[in-house]
């Protein structure tokens, strides 16, 4: 009756130790996710201000040529450029 216990205990254990590493690797695939989506949300400030930067430099362009005005017709950029060559943007 002993060893009956003693191999149901030990099975049992066994069991747990499998379900903790599997618990373990899966947490370890969801923390570099959330990561990865992280770095994304941090460098959107940043990647804001390049697009607003490249939206200006493609209105100036789009003084000279009228593909660069349709660039920014394709993407919805509204860029309103002042006379003393600083611009507004209106996403």
């Amino acid at each position: 009756m002993q060893r009956i216990v003693l191999w149901s205990l030990s099975g049992l254990v066994s069991v747990l130790l499998l379900v903790n590493l599997f618990l373990g690797l899966s947490t370890r695939g969801a923390i570099s996710q959330i990561q990865a989506v992280q770095s994304q949300v941090a460098n959107g400030p940043q990647m804001e201000t390049v697009l607003r930067n490249l939206s200006i430099r493609i209105a100036m362009a789009g003084e000279k040529e009228p593909a660069f005005r349709e660039i920014l017709k394709k993407h919805e950029l509204n860029v309103k450029l002042d006379d003393k060559a600083e611009a507004k943007t209106n996403p």
